[in-house]
């Protein structure tokens, strides 16, 4: 038996799914600079215009010595669109599925919410592709990454203090005007065995830890600590797909992101598609979908990095 499709049902799951996901945005998605261009298959999402040192006037009315700035563009490729769908073969089920509460607004909402974070991250931990046509590709630079053994005198260790203050101390040393580094807030992904690590090291009890670490400690997460806002995110979960693999480097280290807002930019090519549609092909059951349509990249190197930590 074929189920009537009524027009408000289309609205009533759209408004209910991206209600869904205001509700439970995924933290990394505040956390970056974002735009909508869905013009082109590759957009630029950065004109990146070299540094030059001030000419000197050394004489009257002498001639005007001009700067020769290097130009540059980074660009982000448009990826697969990331979707759920499930087929209902039952009015009363279809009028339940698709309430704020239903099943197929939660899945659609959470394979959204999924989609934007693996998005966010395959664009961190990728390439940087940039040149005038955006063919350039330039692999994460090493001298962005936090060895495993910094903090102690030999071997891989868990996230550490030492290891917080020398992402900090890289960031800084690399960014253009460290004037503008005040105010700007720093990011870094925290999973519960780092968070775990770092409260061995510095419980939020001592004095130190709000005092000299500037700590806040909420519900047994710490949320801010030696200038670093924390988003609490396991890079191992299977759910993530991708990320399980790109978040470990080739000796089993976890690589752990942090980067300025600033430095990582997303692109919407459709942010939310919806659909509640009748399929004759199978008997009259309705498809219910919802997907999305991103990517994100860094942008200049100095503005990122990874701390590599030891698992388990």
């Amino acid at each position: 038996m074929s189920i009537n499709v009524t027009p408000a049902m289309q609205v009533k799951y759209s408004n209910n799914v991206k209600l869904r996901v205001q509700q439970t945005k995924p933290k990394l998605v505040d956390a970056i600079s974002w735009q909508s261009d869905s013009g082109a298959e590759k957009v630029k999402v950065q004109d990146l215009v070299g540094n030059t040192e001030p000419q000197e006037a050394t004489e009257r009315h002498g001639d005007t010595k001009y700067n020769n700035p290097t130009y540059d563009g980074v660009w982000i490729p448009k990826t697969n669109e990331l979707y759920y769908a499930d087929l209902i073969d039952n009015a009363d089920r279809l009028a339940t599925a698709i309430d704020l509460q239903g099943s197929s607004v939660r899945s659609g909402a959470g394979t959204i919410n999924r989609a934007k974070t693996r998005r966010i991250l395959e664009g961190f931990y990728g390439p940087i592709i940039s040149g005038k046509e955006g063919t350039t590709v330039t692999a994460f630079p090493s001298g962005q990454i936090i060895p495993a053994t910094t903090g102690g005198a030999s071997g891989a260790l868990k996230m550490n203090t030492m290891k917080l203050r020398a992402a900090n101390k890289l960031l800084t040393q690399g960014y253009a005007d460290e004037e503008e580094m005040n105010g700007i807030v720093r990011y870094m992904v925290l999973t519960a065995d780092d968070n775990d690590a770092l409260l061995s090291e510095v419980p939020a009890t001592s004095s130190d830890f709000k005092g000299a670490f500037g700590g806040e400690f909420v519900n047994g997460k710490i949320m801010r600590m030696l200038g670093w806002q924390f988003i609490h995110l396991e890079l191992d979960n299977p759910m993530l797909t991708t990320i399980p693999d790109l978040a470990t480097d080739g000796s089993g280290f976890r690589k752990t992101p942090f980067w300025i807002k600033e430095g990582v930019r997303g692109n919407w090519w459709q942010e939310s598609r919806t659909m509640v549609d009748p399929l004759p092909q199978k008997l009259g059951s309705v498809q219910v979908f919802a997907g999305t349509t991103l990517a994100a990249s860094r942008l200049e190197p100095e503005m990122s990095g990874i701390i590599l930590n030891a698992k388990g």
